[in-house]
C-alpha cells in the first residue's frame, strides 16, 4: 500500500504540474474572427434563458409588486407556482428557487463566458477585437446589473479564476455598482452606433449610455450622492446629444409585433420563433405565454361540469358558451357544441394585473387601453373573458396576437423580443435626476415629455395635465407615479419600489387594502423592510465552503 501510494503521489506530482487541457482547448479557439463572432453571439443567448425572464423579470420583477399577482387556480400554471405563491405572501426563503438561484446561477454563467472572451480574444490579433471585447464587457456588466439589484452586493470577477478565486467573498453594494458602471464605461468607446439590420439587437453604443445611466440611477437610489445623480443626468444628456433614440408618437406602436426595435427601444432581447419546443435550447419568448389568459376549456363548456358555474355563475357560463358558437363557428362538434381554444390561444395566466394597478391610471389615460385587455374586450379576433385572473385583466403589452403564432404545440415559442430597456425610461430616469439634483424647472419638462405623450394619443386635450409643482417632495411622487403607469407590466416595478425605499411601505398598504378580497393569495403579508434584496440562494452559500468557513455571506433578515 505504501508503494503504490508513492507511485499515486509521483503520477499526481506530474499531472498537476500540467496546464488543464480545458484552459489550452479555449486558448487555441479565439484565434480567428469566426470564433470569436461565434463566442459573442453565444454570450447573447446565456440572456435568453427562460428561467430568467420568468422568475426575475415576472416573478420577482412584477409578481413581488402591488401591479400584478399570479392568477387563480382555473390555470394548469398556478399549480406548480406554489413557490410564487409563497414569495408573494413575502415568506421567501434562501431555499426558494424562485427567489434567485435560477439567475445566480445562469448569470454567473454569463460572467464567466464573458471573462474567457475578453482575457482571450486580448491575446490574439483578430479583427474588430476591441469590438467583439466591448460586447463581452457590455454583456457582463448587464448580467451585474440584475444580480445587483436582486441580492447587493457580488463577488466581483473580472478574469478567468484560479481555484482560490472561486471562494471571493462578496464587495460591498457600493463596490458592486461602480463595477457594473466601470464595465459599461468601458465597452461604450468600442461599440458601434448601430448595426447592419442582420445584427438588430446586439449591444450599440447608445444601448451601453442608457444602460450606464439606469445603473447610476441605482446607485444614486442607494448611496443618495449628488454626484452620483449628476453623473446620471450627464450622461442622459449624452444620449441626448448623440440623438440615438427617441419617442414613439403611438404609445400603443411601442409593444406592436412588426415594430419590434422601434426607435423608442434601448436595448432588447431578441427572441424568435425556433419551432424546438419548451427548454431552455428554445428561441422563443416564452414570458408572454406564462402572461397570456388561460382561457377556455373543453371542460369549461361541458354543460354537466362545475367549473365555469362554480368560479362564475350561470350567466357567465352562457355568455362564454354563446360567444364561442359566435366567434369561431368552424371550432365546433359535429352536434354543434364548440370545442375548447386550441392550445395557442392560450396561456397561463401567471402575470395578470392587479385592480390596484388598473386603477392608477388618471381618468381617460389612454395608456391603459394599450396596457391592459379589459373583461370582454373584444381584441385580434375573439373575446377575452379573463376568467383565470382575480381582477378579470390580462396584460396586453406583451401578448402575441394569433397570426405570430406558428406553432400550436409550441406556445412558449413566440417571436416577440423583451423590452429591457426604453427612451421613455431613461427621460423618467431624467426627471428624477433633475428633481434630487435640484433642476425642478428641467424635472417638470423631463416629466411632461412622457407625459405630453400619452395625452397626444387622446382625443381629449384635457386629460393628464400638465404636473406643475415645484415642491421637490411633490415633484417626486409625481414622477414615481407616471413610471408605474408608463412602464406597467413591464417587469421593473418591484425594482423601482425597492430601489427609492417605498417597496415595504407599498407592500403593507397593499395587503391591508386587499387581504379580504384575496385571502387566498394575501400578497405582502409578511414584508419586511429587508426584503429590497432577495436573499443569497442557499445551494451558492453551501457552495462557498472553503477551508471550513463559507466565504458568502446571506443578506440581513434571511
Amino acid at each position: 500500500m505504501i508503494s503504490a501510494a508513492g507511485l499515486l503521489l509521483t503520477a499526481c506530482n506530474g499531472v498537476l504540474d500540467k496546464k488543464p487541457l480545458v484552459n489550452l482547448a479555449v486558448e487555441n479557439y479565439y484565434t480567428t474572427e469566426e470564433q470569436a463572432y461565434t463566442a459573442i453571439i453565444g454570450l447573447y443567448h446565456t440572456i435568453k434563458i427562460g428561467e430568467i425572464g420568468t422568475y426575475h423579470y415576472i416573478h420577482v420583477g412584477d409578481n413581488l409588486s402591488d401591479d400584478t399577482e399570479i392568477g387563480n387556480s382555473r390555470s394548469d400554471g398556478v399549480k406548480w407556482a406554489g413557490n410564487e405563491l409563497t414569495m408573494m405572501r413575502y415568506d421567501i426563503l434562501p431555499t426558494n428557487q424562485y427567489s434567485g438561484n435560477y439567475l445566480w446561477n445562469y448569470y454567473f454563467s454569463t460572467i464567466t463566458s464573458a471573462n474567457y472572451a475578453i482575457e482571450n480574444i486580448s491575446k490574439n490579433e483578430i479583427p474588430n477585437a476591441a469590438r467583439y471585447i466591448a460586447e463581452a464587457k457590455f454583456l457582463r456588466s448587464f448580467a451585474y446589473f440584475d444580480l445587483t439589484r436582486q441580492f447587493g452586493g457580488l463577488p466581483l470577477v473580472d478574469h478567468i479564476l484560479s481555484y482560490e478565486e472561486y471562494f471571493t467573498p462578496r464587495s460591498s453594494e457600493e463596490e458592486t455598482w461602480q463595477f457594473v458602471e466601470k464595465g459599461f464605461l468601458e465597452a461604450i468607446p468600442d461599440l458601434p452606433v448601430a448595426w447592419e439590420s442582420a445584427s438588430t439587437g446586439r449591444a450599440t453604443k447608445g444601448a451601453a449610455l442608457a444602460m450606464l445611466a439606469r445603473t447610476y440611477i441605482y446607485h444614486a437610489s442607494f448611496n443618495k450622492s449628488q454626484e452620483t445623480w449628476q453623473k446620471a443626468y450627464d450622461t442622459i444628456k449624452e444620449i441626448e446629444q448623440g440623438n440615438y433614440f427617441r419617442l414613439e408618437s403611438d404609445f400603443s406602436r411601442i409593444f406592436a409585433m412588426d415594430n419590434q426595435n422601434g426607435p423608442e427601444c434601448c436595448f432588447s432581447i431578441q427572441f424568435a420563433t425556433s419551432h424546438t419546443g419548451w427548454g431552455n435550447a428554445n428561441d422563443g419568448y416564452n414570458s408572454a405565454f406564462y402572461g397570456h389568459d388561460f382561457g377556455i376549456t373543453t371542460t369549461d363548456l361541458d354543460p354537466n361540469a362545475t367549473t365555469l358555474h362554480d368560479y362564475y355563475g350561470e350567466d357567465i357560463y352562457d355568455f362564454v358558451y354563446n360567444k364561442m358558437l359566435e366567434e369561431f363557428p368552424w371550432n365546433v362538434n359535429e352536434d354543434g357544441s364548440p370545442k375548447a381554444y386550441l392550445k395557442k390561444w392560450t396561456g397561463w395566466s401567471l402575470h395578470s394585473p392587479t385592480l390596484d394597478l388598473v386603477n392608477a391610471f388618471e381618468p381617460g389615460d389612454p395608456r391603459l387601453a394599450a396596457t391592459v385587455i379589459a373583461p370582454n374586450e373584444f381584441y385580434d379576433g375573439h373575446t377575452h373573458f379573463n376568467l383565470s385572473s382575480y381582477s378579470r385583466y390580462q396584460g396586453k403589452k406583451e401578448y402575441v396576437p394569433f397570426e405570430w403564432r406558428t406553432e400550436e404545440s409550441n406556445e412558449d415559442d413566440l417571436p416577440r423580443n423583451q423590452i429591457v430597456l426604453r427612451y421613455a425610461n431613461i427621460l423618467l430616469y431624467m426627471a428624477e435626476a433633475c428633481n434630487e439634483l435640484g433642476k425642478t424647472a428641467e424635472a417638470l419638462e423631463y416629466l411632461e415629455k412622457v407625459r405630453g405623450r400619452a395625452r397626444s394619443n387622446s382625443s381629449d386635450p384635457n386629460v393628464l395635465p400638465k404636473v406643475t409643482t415645484t415642491n421637490q417632495a411633490e415633484l417626486r411622487e409625481a414622477i414615481y407615479h407616471e413610471r408605474r403607469v408608463e412602464l406597467a407590466l413591464e417587469y421593473d416595478r418591484y425594482f423601482d419600489l425597492a430601489r427609492t425605499g417605498r417597496l415595504y411601505d407599498t407592500m403593507k398598504a397593499y395587503y391591508a387594502k386587499y387581504s379580504g378580497d384575496r385571502s387566498k393569495l394575501e400578497k405582502g403579508k409578511n414584508i419586511q423592510p429587508f426584503h429590497n434584496h432577495m436573499p443569497i440562494p442557499q445551494r451558492a452559500i453551501d457552495a462557498s465552503l472553503f477551508n471550513g468557513t463559507h466565504t458568502l455571506e446571506q443578506n440581513p433578515g434571511y
